[in-house]
């Protein structure tokens, strides 16, 4: 940020991403050594954490062939994009995941769907490209939507990560707010994650028992793996590992995320067809990257932490080559190196003949650090405005059930009025249905996608004598002084409907709900 770098989450790629990689590579040596000192030789280690490549390369560089990564511990990376994008396509365009298929082959967070098909032998991508400039315009995966139109092909990673993984949008003027990307969204996803763990382990201490309902198989690929290698019914999952020819046009070096085949003997990915050269230039700059960082972490090189930041397109867009320079000279000393009691490691060790900036630095402090994340937060929220409603009169008691279908999505749109609070938070449900001064009872619904099951809070500042359902299922509001109702509502994976019964509305009657961002 004081280099005038805007990011959005910064675990993945660029300086962010990169010195994320430099600082979790010690731990990552440690671990892949303990595990050939250890384990049995048919271990399997399961990553998922970011950067998921660059790790990866840590995993299987430090135990396995010195250039290439083969013969590392057994080890596959693992992510929820690929399977959750696919999902929130197909909820996109009105299909069920489970009447289409998919193929993906790239990189991690920068994959791409090489077929959308339908059962019925399809193409759906005409689908998706009907409804792209719709969705754009409203600002939903708007990032993710364009790259779509311009790239031909659906990306697997959301568009707040997309917007930094590229130079084409937050480098110019007026893309942040036309495409709405959360700048800094990454430091209210840490608080949530420190408050989540925080009531978590308050939880397991605690005599509450816990809710069998809730507890399922989510729809990430670790318990999956531990069944297909256990027991030797195979699966097909979304693996990230060293390609090996499975993508035949990157590296073989390469960390890549195409079909994985799993049984008792692992993991072994599948290879596809070669990328199209406009998808294969959008990650090249990326792998060139994972590349540069395991040279310099593993040889003690400074100047290939430059070269990696060099590659990253979001930061060549933003400052030139020296303060490239000056940056990762700033951020090696803020966060010192291990011979020194730091967390990186020896990036001195081996003589370069590229040049530092030569500026001194001094550590920041813990209260400089937290005094810029507090200020950087003033500007980003907790929580996603629902911005289109269907609204209606209500006649009888019971008619809030009567319009949910089975799902308790609302089950005839087209008998209700829409609206949309185009940029004001609350919606004038008095004026929209012509209430007089003679008070009636009014229904308002909206829908709230999730990408995956999870708790939320729903605030509702406005709106008097209220009842609420969350798919058919009713909401017991609690008051909160100053912030009107707020509560807990559970979320299912896609899409849930918000109803809302307003008792005793008069022509003033507005409304407005949140409901807070995920924490991942």
């Amino acid at each position: 940020r004081k280099y005038g770098l805007n990011f959005t989450i910064a675990d993945t790629t660029g300086p962010g991403g990169l010195f994320r990689a430099l600082r979790t590579y010690p731990l990552m040596r440690d671990l892949a050594r303990d595990i050939v000192d250890v384990a049995k030789p048919d271990c399997w280690l399961l990553n998922y954490s970011n950067p998921m490549s660059m790790n990866m390369k840590s995993l299987l560089h430090t135990t396995g062939e010195r250039a290439t990564g083969r013969n590392g511990v057994n080890a596959v990376g693992l992510c929820h994009s690929v399977q959750g994008t696919y999902a929130a396509r197909m909820r996109d365009i009105g299909v069920d995941p489970d009447d289409a298929h998919f193929e993906c082959s790239g990189i991690n967070h920068m994959n791409f769907f090489s077929k959308l098909q339908h059962n019925d032998g399809r193409d759906l991508y005409p689908e998706l490209f009907k409804i792209a400039d719709e969705k754009i315009g409203d600002g939903y995966e708007a990032v993710r939507y364009e790259l779509l139109k311009r790239l031909g092909y659906a990306v697997t990673e959301s568009s707040e990560h997309n917007a930094e993984y590229c130079a084409h949008f937050m480098p110019h003027e007026g893309m942040i707010e036309k495409y709405r990307i959360p700048v800094d969204e990454y430091l209210r996803r840490c608080d949530g994650a420190v408050e989540e763990f925080e009531a978590t382990v308050s939880f397991a201490r605690s005599d509450e028992p816990m809710d069998r309902e809730k507890i399922k198989k989510s729809h990430e690929y670790g318990s999956v793996i531990a069944n297909a290698i256990v027991t030797g019914e195979p699966s097909v999952v979304y693996g990230n590992m060293l390609n090996d020819g499975a993508i035949p046009n990157l590296p073989d070096t390469a960390i890549v995320e195409t079909p994985t085949l799993v049984d008792r003997n692992g993991c072994r990915l599948t290879r596809v067809d070669p990328m199209q050269y406009q998808l294969l230039n959008y990650v090249m700059p990326h792998v060139c990257q994972h590349e540069l960082f395991i040279e310099a972490a593993m040889d003690g090189r400074r100047d290939k932490v430059y070269q990696a930041a060099f590659a990253d397109p979001l930061t060549a867009a933003t400052m030139p080559m020296d303060k490239i320079v000056e940056m990762c000279d700033e951020l090696i000393v803020a966060h010192g190196m291990e011979k020194d009691g730091g967390v990186l490691p020896d990036l001195d060790k081996t003589p370069s003949r590229v040049p530092t900036s030569g500026k001194q630095f001094s550590p920041p402090t813990p209260e400089e650090l937290r005094a810029s994340w507090d200020e950087a937060k003033k500007h980003t929220s907790n929580e996603d405005v629902l911005e289109n409603w269907h609204v209606h009169p209500a006649t009888a008691e019971d008619e809030p059930h009567a319009v949910l279908d089975d799902r308790g999505l609302l089950s005839n749109a087209d008998a209700w009025k829409a609206a949309t609070t185009n940029g004001d938070e609350s919606i004038a449900v008095g004026k929209l249905l012509e209430l007089g001064i003679t008070p009636a009872n009014a229904l308002a619904y909206a829908e709230i996608d999730s990408i995956h099951d999870r708790d939320a809070t729903l605030r509702l500042p406005l709106g008097k004598h209220l009842k609420g359902w969350i798919n058919g299922e009713p909401i017991p509001f609690a008051h909160t002084h100053g912030e009107g109702r707020k509560t807990t509502i559970s979320l299912r994976q896609g899409k849930n409907g918000l109803l809302l019964e307003m008792r005793n509305a008069k022509q003033s009657a507005a409304i407005a709900a949140f409901v807070s961002k995920p924490n991942f």
